[in-house]
């Protein structure tokens, strides 16, 4: 069970909330770009989607922090400077897991470009929950995205353009 998932459920536990009820959480990501406008996702080993790669806040935990551990964790990557891309929440960011719980998440989105931060040499591989990774062009996301990974990206090439 990925730390995220039991975050969740301790969340649930803690406020005594049974499956079906609705929980909210506090999620952080990082979207890396390249230099030839490109953008790394990961495949989720959940659902198999692509995503950026992020995940959950611990309770604690500053937001910045956990974007930085959750690319880590998923990739193996240090990111340098961060810009702040968003915050997203509502319909197109609630979850329904497997056991009927529903979790309405409010995530936290920075930038980062590749190779600020990182070792030449350093080069994204999958961890934790993710089963893949790879860089997609800005301007051909894979069709296997939700709708959250969906308005990230809407917000994301307005600001920095699809050839970033």
């Amino acid at each position: 069970m990925t730390p995220v998932r039991v975050s969740v459920l301790q969340t649930l536990k803690r406020r005594g909330q049974r499956a079906g009820k609705v929980c909210q959480q506090v999620g952080a990501g990082i979207a890396v770009l390249s230099g030839q406008g490109e953008v790394l996702l990961i495949r989720r080993g959940d659902n198999g989607l692509w995503d950026l790669p992020g995940g959950g806040v611990n309770v604690g935990e500053e937001v910045e922090a956990a974007a930085r551990r959750e690319l880590h964790e998923e990739t193996g990557l240090i990111a340098g400077p961060l810009t702040l891309l968003g915050v997203f929440s509502g319909e197109a960011h609630r979850h329904t897991y497997p056991d009927g719980n529903v979790v309405a998440w409010v995530t936290v989105l920075y930038v980062a470009r590749q190779g600020e931060g990182q070792h030449p040499e350093d080069r994204p591989r999958a961890g934790d929950d993710a089963a893949q990774v790879a860089w997609w062009p800005l301007a051909a996301l894979p069709g296997e995205v939700g709708e959250a990974t969906r308005a990230y990206f809407r917000v994301l090439r307005a600001q920095v353009g699809e050839g970033a």
